[in-house]
């Protein structure tokens, strides 16, 4: 229950870049150290208005095949980002430092360590004042080298890598400080760039973008000062899946999607706008399930994944197990049910049933006497009524945003009542069922229970 608050903590608040040229301490945010901000939004309002970390509207959600960035690049531009020490100047082959808070974001200790982080991407294009932003697939031809793409989290661990690179996190689960670098290429031309900070967080769907506008010069040879060593090392031996091929429309990028009926992670390449593929269930699990892309959004179609069959040595104990446990619970029934009959006086030991209703009596049963609602101890405390199950149940709605705490009857009436389309889109999770988000008609128990509900 602790990690399910912490989960909804962060629901509605995500995160966005503040810092587009860091040099502060990388544990606490020093922002005399920050030398530039993000574009602007409407009316100027920037990030440093109310502090790091604070909330202004500045979590921008890129729209399929609409604005890729929040802001506007030549009202920024002309304002001159609110000062002239904002709109930055980078060296071509030098490498630099941005900031942004987690808003609760971050699988720790102090959280859970189901924390999701799908990827977390910087890509840079040449500023093209006449056309604007441009569109998505011209962002993803320039991606850059960074340490959050090359050394990124793995889900399900507290690495603190990727986004989630916040060493003092649990300080400040909203406004601690996370960072990361990237390295301008040594052969960018000069001139000026917009750049794009580009996060997914419960999945390629959910997307977070921040951009903005810098200056990149011609490095001259100089040696630049040494920075701050961030708080991940980028290292040699993480590879970083191939981009999605120029001019792929709305193509789905490489990536990782839960195999159903297992909780793990299966790897595949990217899709074409409205390819779907088989995919192989991982070890330990036989047959294969489909995927499909839809406007640069991976979903689960199709199939299912069994576990693999026992070996007969492993058949052989487990047989024994099973039918050791079945004798033990038919001695506990019986144990029970002996000391229910007792208790409620539906037998009696002591041979003096002589009384008219003593006559009535039958083996369990007490025709005069209906069975409580509650049980007397042989100290005569009588122990409550056990309660109904509590709602354990989460799920997405259609903006992709999580609902809950709901019981499973109310899940399945609210799911029954959508489109197919919608249903099948909608992910669960309650933490024992589902381990992670996952769509509803990969959950046996509640697909059953769609399927007698459309009967």
């Amino acid at each position: 229950m602790i990690c399910i608050l912490f989960l909804l903590a962060g629901v509605y608040s995500h995160s966005w870049l503040h810092c587009t040229k860091y040099e502060g301490d990388l544990e606490v945010f020093q922002p005399e150290q920050c030398l530039g901000n993000p574009r602007p939004l409407g009316g100027n309002r920037n990030v440093n208005d109310n502090g790091f970390g604070q909330d202004i509207g500045m979590d921008f959600r890129p729209a399929g095949g609409g604005a890729r960035c929040q802001g506007n690049a030549q009202a920024g531009l002309a304002s001159n980002y609110g000062g002239p020490a904002n709109l930055v100047t980078y060296k071509a082959g030098q490498t630099y430092t941005l900031a942004w808070p987690p808003k609760n974001h971050v699988a720790a200790e102090c959280t859970n360590g189901n924390i999701p982080d799908t990827f977390l991407r910087l890509y840079m294009t040449p500023y093209d004042e006449t056309a604007g932003d441009p569109d998505q697939d011209t962002f993803k031809a320039g991606q850059v080298k960074a340490s959050f793409s090359d050394d990124p989290h793995v889900r399900g661990q507290m690495d603190m890598k990727g986004f989630q690179n916040c060493p003092r996190f649990c300080d400040d689960t909203d406004k601690s400080l996370c960072t990361g670098t990237f390295t301008i290429g040594a052969d960018v031309p000069p001139g000026v760039y917009t750049f794009q900070w580009y996060w997914a967080f419960n999945s390629e769907a959910d997307l977070y973008a921040t951009c903005w506008e810098a200056t990149v010069e011609e490095n001259t040879g100089s040696t630049p000062t040494p920075a701050t060593p961030t708080a991940i090392e980028s290292t040699t031996t993480t590879t970083t899946a191939q981009p999605t091929p120029i001019g792929c429309d709305q193509c789905c990028d490489a990536s990782e999607i839960v195999a159903p009926g297992t909780g793990a992670m299966v790897s595949f390449s990217y899709l074409t706008n409205e390819e779907s593929r088989w995919v192989d269930c991982p070890s330990d699990f036989n047959g294969q399930f489909k995927i499909f892309c839809l406007l640069e959004d991976v979903r689960l179609v199709d199939g299912f994944c069994n576990a693999a069959a026992l070996t007969a040595d492993e058949e052989k104990d487990q047989s024994g197990t099973v039918a050791g446990l079945a004798v033990a619970l038919v001695f506990v029934t019986l144990a029970f049910i002996a000391y229910v009959a007792v208790t409620q006086g539906w037998v009696d030991l002591t041979g003096e049933g002589s009384s008219p209703k003593g006559k009535d009596l039958e083996f369990g049963t007490r025709k005069d006497k209906p069975r409580a609602n509650s049980v007397l101890t042989v100290s005569n405390t009588e122990l409550p009524v056990l309660p109904s199950a509590p709602a354990t149940w989460y799920y997405t709605d259609a903006s992709n945003q999580q609902k809950g705490p709901i019981s499973q009857m109310e899940l399945i009436k609210f799911v029954g009542s959508l489109n197919d389309n919608t249903a099948r889109s909608t992910l669960v999770w309650d933490g024992v069922v589902c381990q992670d988000w996952t769509p509803i008609h990969d959950v046996p128990s509640l697909k059953r229970q769609l399927q007698i509900g459309a009967e």
